[in-house]
């Protein structure tokens, strides 16, 4: 037996004219012909097909029995694993209460989804199968669906011989609500009411498609992710017309977390961003078990007669592992989110996803592209662009900045003695000095092979020689297998009173530098603009520089 929507495309081919639509736009058509029974109290009978589903939401059961109510009559054709089948009270010889549930015997072979609505006023049918490869275009459903009453009746002759045959026990009952709700005309009004419906669905559809669209041109625009994840949530919070709209991007710590939000009410945002952020918290934790969409609304039991409203989270999941979580809430308490809407919720989040994964390559390959890799420190040319900004910024507010060329002192003798594996673990363990010497505003730099190069904003030569002297300390006390403990020797130069551009500060540290090798390394000195060279300001043990760090 061939399925409805192929019987009727054979026999009404001029009059029916398939389309291309997605699922969740059918299943919103559908809910439309539906309306015009329910919202009209017409005693129609109406007939359905539905897709398998092993659990049906309680508002669409809810939804089937007031489709069978009053003076209607409601059949449905569905798999015998479908929840729609708790509805069956009555088989056999026994009465049967509406709606008339027509399980098949086997999996539906047409997966098909159809509705039929028949009445002496109103006439309606909606069919659709899955978009066929053979057809040549791939990519949502076909569908049709027609106020024509002729083609109804062909409909209805089709239907009641597939009952006869399959379900003979139920084949007069189904004739009688037939030939009791035969199609004679269509109200203009009713129909009209069903194309308004489908026109403001379009159009909704339309300024989703517009947002999904700003989003993803966002995504191609910019490489700042803080951009592209505020304008995500603006984009769904418009286009869904919801109280709020938060985007969670996880870090490594709850601390570290990434939150971006929209409130369609601005001045409540400072309110209620405490509350969204608790509670994507809890959202989160329960996606990382369960990675599928949180959907909370009236029909939800565990909230109802309670002041929750409405929301939908979808989770942000990229190569299978949970990054974070958008959330919805809407402002209506008896707000339902249809499949479209969760359908939008889940392309934004999956938009989002790839939009976070770019933005963390990029990050990546830009520090990459900065930093040394083996000391983590930045690189030559990440040391002469930070070194430029920071000149021009002590030129604006007339502050000095120091520069401090480190070199280890017989580092080649290291290598060959203990091996140059033992020499990379020498340059990590100075580049460990840094990181607990420095200040969060100074910058250590690779500058290459040994030698580094130390920014060190607003800092007189006398600060820079401290720090220097603390940092030679530190780094006398680290002991490598093999070789002995270490040492290093330091130039300072110090803008602007040795040089006003990078060139000849670095010129000016690397002639104190070396002054201080051929003193007899592991010592600091300060470049001597007089002579050309540097000197060392204190002794390493001067009890000045106890005055001075007791003062910094």
């Amino acid at each position: 037996m061939h399925s409805l929507y192929d019987v009727l495309l054979t026999q009404h081919a001029r009059q029916l004219t398939p389309v291309r639509c997605a699922y969740s736009t059918i299943v919103q058509l559908h809910r439309y012909f539906e309306d015009v029974v329910l919202e009209n109290n017409l005693n129609a009978l109406v007939i359905e097909s539905l897709p398998l589903s092993g659990k049906r939401p309680a508002r669409e059961k809810a939804r089937v029995r007031d489709l069978a109510r009053g003076g209607r009559r409601a059949f449905y054709f569905v798999d015998r694993a479908d929840a729609l089948n708790e509805l069956v009270t009555g088989v056999g010889s026994q009465p049967v209460v509406a709606p008339v549930i027509l399980p098949q015997s086997k999996i539906n072979q047409f997966n098909e989804h159809f509705v039929v609505i028949a009445d002496a006023r109103f006439s309606a049918l909606l069919a659709t199968v899955p978009g066929r490869a053979d057809a040549g275009r791939l990519g949502g459903d076909e569908v049709f669906w027609t106020f024509e009453p002729d083609i109804v009746y062909s409909a209805l002759e089709y239907l009641m011989a597939r009952v006869s045959a399959q379900h003979p026990y139920q084949a007069a009952e189904f004739e009688s609500a037939v030939r009791t709700s035969m199609p004679k005309a269509t109200s203009l009004q009713l129909t009209v009411s069903v194309t308004t419906k489908l026109a403001h669905l379009l159009q909704e559809q339309a300024s989703r498609e517009i947002a999904v669209n700003r989003i993803a041109t966002a995504i191609r625009e910019s490489l700042e992710l803080g951009v592209i994840l505020q304008k995500t949530v603006d984009e769904v919070g418009t286009a869904l017309n919801v109280a709020s709209c938060a985007l969670r991007v996880e870090g490594e710590t709850s601390d570290q977390a990434l939150n971006y939000f929209y409130f369609a009410c601005k001045t409540e945002n400072a309110s209620k961003q405490g509350k969204i952020i608790s509670d994507l918290d809890l959202y989160c934790a329960r996606l990382a078990k369960h990675p599928e969409a949180i959907i909370q609304d009236m029909d939800d039991d565990t909230h109802s007669g309670d002041e929750t409203l409405p929301s939908a989270v979808v989770p942000l999941i990229f190569h299978e592992r949970l990054i974070g979580a958008l959330q919805i809430t809407a402002a209506d308490q008896t707000r339902l989110w249809g499949e479209n809407e969760i359908l939008l919720l889940r392309t934004v989040a999956n938009q989002a996803a790839v939009a976070v994964n770019h933005a963390g390559l990029f990050a990546q390959i830009q520090q990459q592209a900065l930093t040394d890799a083996l000391t983590g420190c930045y690189n030559r040319r990440s040391f002469e662009m930070q070194f430029d900004r920071e000149i021009l910024v002590a030129k604006r507010q007339h502050q000095p900045l120091s520069l401090i060329m480190l070199d280890l002192d017989r580092f080649k003798q290291l290598n060959d003695s203990a091996g140059h594996d033992a020499g990379d673990g020498a340059l990590r363990k100075l580049a460990d000095c840094f990181k607990q010497e420095l200040r969060g505003v100074d910058s250590a730099a690779r500058f290459g092979g040994d030698e580094f190069a130390l920014i060190l904003p607003q800092a007189y030569p006398e600060g820079a020689q401290l720090v220097a002297e603390r940092l030679r300390a530190r780094i006398e006390a680290i002991h490598i297998p093999g070789f002995g403990k270490l040492s290093a020797s330091m130039g300072i130069a110090t803008f602007p009173s040795h040089g006003g551009s990078r060139t000849d500060l670095v010129v000016a540290a690397d002639a104190a530098l070396y002054s201080a090798k051929r003193s007899g390394r592991n010592r600091v000195c300060v470049f001597d603009a007089v002579a050309g060279d540097g000197k060392s300001i204190f002794s390493s043990d001067d009890p000045l520089l106890d005055i001075i760090e007791s003062n910094m």
